[in-house]
């Protein structure tokens, strides 16, 4: 993967809960969540995306939960109703899943997909090489 330089979040005792980074071309967006999250953490990492997004639009978003440890339900009405209308705003179209390891990541993104309604194009892999292809694809 081809990337420029990654921005990191980190929690107060220094742990980085998030990263994101811009792939070369301005294709799409990278981004990956780290440990367990809050509320806190989820809005902090969704309001960078919405930042480099207004900084600079493009259509895809890779979403990587591979390292996410629990669940996310606490951000899910928040990132459906709030984030999502905002990123569709700044020209996002295609966002690109990858589901953590664990049953309550999953399990809050099925709440996710369900509150969405059609803001997004939104799709789910177990494999982040899959989700690059998919997201490919579309942007082609």
């Amino acid at each position: 993967m081809h990337s420029m330089d990654t921005k990191e979040l980190k929690k107060a005792n220094g742990d980085v809960y998030f990263e994101a980074r811009r792939l070369a071309h301005n294709d799409y967006l990278f981004v990956n969540w780290i440990g367990i999250q809050s509320l806190e953490t989820m809005v902090m990492g969704s309001n960078h995306i919405l930042a480099l997004l207004r900084e600079r639009p493009c259509r895809g978003l890779l979403n990587s939960n591979r390292e996410l440890i629990g669940p996310w339900d606490m951000a899910v009405s928040y990132l459906a109703h709030r984030w999502a209308p905002a990123a569709n705003a700044l020209g996002l179209r295609y966002f690109a899943h990858v589901l953590s390891p664990g049953i309550f990541g999953q399990r809050s993104f099925d709440q996710f997909s369900k509150q969405l309604k059609d803001q997004l194009i939104l799709k789910s892999f177990e494999e982040q090489s899959q989700a690059e292809q998919w997201l490919q694809q579309q942007l082609a």
